[in-house]
């Protein structure tokens, strides 16, 4: 009877480790086909800051018409600034990310990380902390 309970408790964990990894997997598919084949018009951004007891919240429209980004199919991105470079989509400690490895248009290299708040058809919102405060970053479609 021992025996029987320690192999039905294996086989449990076994098919919970099985449906982790398809369910990972299956949520950066999915990511990735929202993401893919568009381009990405930053609306606005917001910088969440706290000075001292008080939330600052500061919203920016700067770049709103002109600045996009596209991410393709094959793992490469572009965006309008001239940057170019490749990506993938990732989960880690439970949160989706973009990482991207980019250059600039004079050929340096720089990692960005991007947590995924939310993607859809045509609105996307990205969160990039570097130093300080996170900014969260608004994208549509258009």
């Amino acid at each position: 009877m021992k025996t029987l309970y320690t192999i039905l408790i294996a086989a449990i964990s076994l098919t919970m480790l099985s449906c982790n990894k398809e369910t990972s997997t299956t949520q950066t598919n999915v990511m990735n086909n929202l993401l893919t084949n568009k381009n990405w018009y930053l609306d606005y951004s917001i910088i969440e800051a706290t000075n001292s007891t008080t939330p600052v919240v500061v919203k920016s429209y700067v770049g709103q018409s002109t600045y996009f980004i596209t991410y393709l199919k094959n793992g490469e991105t572009k965006d309008s600034d001239g940057i170019t470079g490749t990506y993938t989509v990732e989960l880690i400690n439970g949160q989706s990310q973009i990482h991207k490895q980019l250059k600039t248009s004079n050929g340096n290299p720089f990692e960005v990380i991007y947590n995924i708040i939310s993607v859809g058809e045509s609105n996307m919102v990205l969160s990039k902390l570097v130093s300080g405060p996170a900014t969260k970053l608004y994208f549509t479609t258009k």
